[in-house]
């Protein structure tokens, strides 16, 4: 991919490297298979490829960030599936984490997504907490003409029923069952032990029956 960048921002190691990943993109679109928003939405600005063409323009211009530009890249799952299948090898992670970076320093979000995301960062990785906020979720169902469309849709997502607490809340150590053959550590994730507990329950249960000792650690997600 071409870029235009003047002398004075490549002096910017981050913008440096940036403008070396965008080389390597040959627009092929392999990596539009396997993104999941592109295949549900069918829109190429949400498409890896149409990201890197947003990512490029938005790094390049030293203008405001635009609403349109912040929507796409928002949009993004940072599932890396796109990065599995580009055959030029581009480092998909690193451009949408300079993206998020840029427009977290250059671009002034809505009152309303300011406060909601406040909010997740507060609630996600508290188990306590998401169920609470859960909870709270079901009883403002009658609500959701009120709110703002965000929100709203935020609600939507609420289950009917709340799984219980689970036992990968906490850290700790669940011993191998007979000789111990190998140590593993497992990432609980923030919605998946809350709305999913049985996911990581079984993980550990069979890792255990294998011969490993499997560890919840802090602060993870």
């Amino acid at each position: 991919m071409q870029t235009n960048f003047s002398i004075e921002q490549l002096a910017d190691p981050d913008i440096q490297h940036a403008e070396d990943i965008l080389r390597k993109c040959v627009h092929c679109g392999f990596c539009t298979a396997t993104c999941p928003t592109y295949v549900l939405l069918g829109d190429e600005l949400d498409s890896p490829r149409g990201r890197i063409y947003l990512i490029k323009n938005m790094l390049e211009k030293t203008s405001p960030v635009s609403a349109k530009v912040v929507k796409h890249i928002d949009r993004c799952l940072s599932c890396l599936g796109c990065m599995t299948t580009c055959p030029s090898g581009v480092n998909y992670m690193h451009l949408v984490d300079r993206a998020r970076s840029h427009i977290n320093d250059n671009f002034r979000r809505p009152f309303s997504d300011r406060v909601l995301r406040t909010f997740l960062a507060l609630v996600l990785p508290n188990p306590r907490l998401f169920r609470l906020a859960l909870a709270g979720g079901k009883l403002a169902q009658f609500f959701k003409p009120l709110v703002p469309r965000n929100i709203s849709n935020l609600l939507s997502l609420v289950p009917t029923k709340i799984p219980r607490a689970s036992n990968t809340d906490s850290v700790g150590i669940t011993r191998a069952q007979g000789k111990r053959k190998y140590q593993v550590a497992l990432l609980p994730g923030c919605a998946q032990r809350v709305l999913d507990p049985e996911i990581n329950e079984a993980t550990i249960r069979l890792l255990a029956r294998h011969g490993c000792d499997v560890a919840i650690t802090p602060s993870t997600g």
